[in-house]
């Protein structure tokens, strides 16, 4: 059969033949090749996806674990937290009165003791909030969390009051 072609058509016969195993070949072989080589590519990057979640994972905890030790580091004994407000606020240059505090309400859950302190000031509007500035600013040892401006009108005199409402907080880290 080849003996009839010339050396054309030969050649032309050898390269589609070289065609057609090359294709066998690859669909063969190959295709299953480059296909594990894509695989595994995905594979090493998920990987190194894996580690870098790790290490920022690790650095997260650690950044966690520095801001509860900031929360609950405060070195104040929580029955010497109330005296210390009450002298805070008496210690204002203020035309305001304490009306009432309340006793320190504790609520513990597993990682912090929070001790919370209500106190209810009566005075001038423009007195009670330059008090409550001078708490966010200045007062360290707790952290104020709440607080409320209400009026009452004493129906026997006909006056009406001011009153301010704080609620601060302090936190201990439990051991």
């Amino acid at each position: 059969m080849f003996n009839n072609l010339t050396y054309k058509q030969r050649f032309f016969a050898v390269v589609i033949g070289f065609v057609f195993v090359f294709a066998g070949a690859y669909k063969r072989k190959m295709s299953h090749t480059l296909d594990s080589r894509r695989k595994l590519d995905l594979v090493e990057e998920k990987l190194a996806n894996t580690n870098q979640s790790s290490n920022v994972l690790s650095s997260l905890q650690g950044e966690v674990k520095r801001l509860d030790d900031i929360i609950g580091g405060n070195n104040l004994k929580p029955e010497l937290v109330q005296p210390n407000i009450l002298d805070f606020i008496t210690g204002q240059d203020m035309e305001t009165n304490v009306v009432s505090i309340e006793d320190v309400h504790l609520h513990s859950d597993s990682e912090f003791k929070i001790y919370s302190n209500q106190i209810v000031v009566e005075g001038a509007f423009n007195d009670l909030v330059t008090l409550l500035y001078n708490i966010e600013k200045q007062y360290k040892e707790s952290r104020i969390v709440s607080t409320k401006l209400y009026s009452k009108k004493n129906y026997q005199t006909n006056t009406t009051k001011l009153y301010l409402k704080i609620i601060l907080q302090n936190y201990e880290k439990n051991k």
